[in-house]
């Protein structure tokens, strides 16, 4: 059970309304093709305040804050200040048909690449097996010199019992 504001709130609230620090109204900016809607608060210079950006998604549940709506990228950038200007609708259509045509694109590709008959396919050199010799070392390896103390007496040693 939460209880009123004190004396101390209440008068410092009555102060704060009197010289007229009254709240901003937000600005309703435009919503997109999901149903979220955008708002904007414009900056203000005399008390030092940024404006503001944000989203109230469509299907956001009350008081859940792990919530994350879905937020097309163009309304991305708009709220993250990356572009000053909200999209247009003209805009959002536009990537959306190139979106749309880029996937189709490679869907078309993918179909096209099964449909290769397999003389034609090309010899991967990735498939080659791997040889030590192939890797590249960090160290050259010459046959004079030893890679382990006392490794040429042991070679010399197994010659001599033969």
């Amino acid at each position: 059970m939460s209880r009123s504001a004190g004396l101390f709130a209440r008068v410092w609230q009555g102060i704060r309304g009197a010289f007229g620090a009254r709240e901003q109204a937000a600005r309703f900016v435009g919503e997109d093709h999901l149903g979220n809607r955008y708002y904007e608060k414009d900056p203000d210079q005399k008390r030092g305040r940024r404006g503001s950006r944000w989203v109230e998604a469509r299907d956001a549940a009350e008081g859940d804050m792990t919530f994350m709506p879905e937020v097309p990228s163009e309304w991305d950038s708009w709220l993250r200040r990356r572009r000053d200007n909200p999209p247009t609708q003209e805009e959002l259509d536009r990537n959306y048909a190139m979106m749309i045509r880029t996937q189709q694109r490679a869907k078309e590709l993918e179909r096209n690449e099964g449909k290769l008959p397999v003389d034609e396919v090309p010899e991967a050199p990735y498939t080659e097996t791997v040889t030590e010799e192939s890797f590249k070392s960090k160290f050259p390896k010459y046959e004079d010199f030893e890679i382990a103390p006392g490794q040429f007496q042991e070679k010399q040693q197994k010659k001599g019992e033969k």
